[in-house]
């Protein structure tokens, strides 16, 4: 695949995460994807010619940006040495960065993740990025049925805020129910 290629897949996913994040699921079209892009028809049906293709695309686009966020603000630091204090800036960073700039991606999230047609159509790579979650959750909650819960509740508090949040998102707020769901499930 050449650069362009490349670039021209990464636009297409980012511009199919702004439609379903703004328009929902049924307004995932591929004309509507090449128009948010503001690329020529075709385009995206070139690229991904199946909706199950363009789910991919975007639930792939999706935990990349995702472990890009997290990677950068925990910064190489084992998640089980990080004080408690630390541990809860890094996770309302993170928050506010998804519920923020990064909202129109939570909400494609779960809108990818809550449909059952969707998830049947991009069964292994829905299947990765909730194992990539639960790793990263079990890993700070030590325990794989504690990081079950931790997922639970942040996903709890990730919908609460996207449906009954402030927009811009406030991080005080934020800091303070991610501060309690630490204390409430981790060790």
């Amino acid at each position: 695949m050449s650069p362009r290629d490349s670039d021209r897949k990464t636009l297409l996913a980012d511009a199919a995460i702004e439609v379903v994040g703004d328009d929902g699921l049924r307004g995932l079209t591929h004309r509507a994807v090449e128009e948010r892009a503001g690329l020529p028809s075709g385009t995206c049906s070139y690229h991904f010619p199946t909706r199950a293709a363009l789910i991919e695309a975007i639930l792939d686009r999706i935990a990349a940006l995702d472990r890009g966020d997290i990677e950068r603000l925990i910064d190489g630091q084992p998640l089980q040495e990080m004080e408690l204090a630390t541990l809860v800036e890094a996770c309302t960073a993170v928050l506010a960065i998804w519920l923020g700039p990064g909202r129109a991606r939570s909400r494609t999230r779960l809108l990818l993740m809550l449909d059952p047609q969707s998830r049947r159509l991009a069964g292994p790579v829905s299947e990765r990025l909730a194992a990539g979650f639960h790793a990263l959750a079990t890993a700070l909650a030590r325990d794989a049925d504690r990081g079950r819960v931790l997922m639970a509740v942040i996903d709890g508090l990730v919908v609460d805020e996207l449906t009954r949040g402030t927009t811009p998102v406030d991080v005080d707020r934020l800091r303070f129910r991610v501060a309690a769901v630490a204390k409430l499930v981790l060790p």
